[in-house]
């Protein structure tokens, strides 16, 4: 018979490696391109870069509404796609580089029409 205390070991997230963490952070990139060439694209910048702003504070809030969603979102997109844009949302300095990225692309496209 286990004891408690080995039941909640259990329950405890194991450490992430180091290959886990990158694979991580590439998807979050990803995602980051993806989203940022598709806003630019549709000349969406500066109404994606204000709702961005505007909503910064409520990124984790998004973020587990998403996890909670995956199931449903899952039928649109990849899993993994989904996955990884919950977890820009709720990291902050992923949010910065994709307004960032958003803003570069902005420019970009402003310098080569005029």
């Amino acid at each position: 018979m286990e004891t408690l205390g080995s039941l909640v070991n259990h329950l405890r997230p194991r450490p992430e490696s180091a290959e886990e963490v990158e694979a991580r952070e590439a998807r979050k990139r990803a995602v980051i391109e993806k989203l940022a060439h598709a806003i630019v694209r549709r000349g969406l910048a500066a109404p994606a870069v204000l709702l961005l702003e505007v909503n910064r504070p409520l990124g984790f809030i998004y973020s587990q509404a998403t996890h909670f969603a995956h199931p449903f979102l899952s039928f649109f997109l990849p899993p993994q796609e989904v996955r990884a844009a919950a977890e820009v949302m709720d990291d902050g300095k992923a949010m910065e580089a994709l307004l960032d990225r958003i803003t570069a692309l902005s420019d970009e496209r402003e310098r080569a029409r005029g």
